[in-house]
């Protein structure tokens, strides 16, 4: 029987600190996972009010003697900016 495993993470501007504005990019790396495993992961706008329209693209695993890492980049894809964002990830284990 497989098994589910997730967890989250977040990216907030800090004070004074610029917003994720349309057409920029955060790169990001996650490990933790096994060889096999099925990975998921989404992002999430913190919004209040007009519509946030995030992307995550790029996705790309690498492997080594030290283990596998999970890269992935998050793109703000609509028209507006944003202050924040919520990533959600998932693992299945076969």
């Amino acid at each position: 029987m497989a098994n589910v495993s997730y967890w989250s993470s977040s990216w907030v501007s800090g004070v004074g600190a610029p917003p994720l504005a349309s057409g920029e990019t955060h790169e990001w790396i996650s490990w933790g996972f096994n060889y096999g495993d099925v990975l998921n992961v989404s992002a999430h706008p913190v919004t209040a009010g007009d519509p946030v329209i995030l992307e995550v693209q790029n996705i790309r695993i690498e492997h080594d003697v030290t283990g596998q890492r999970l890269y992935f980049t998050v793109k703000n894809v609509g028209n507006l900016f944003t202050r924040g964002y919520a990533m959600a990830f998932s693992i299945i284990t076969p």
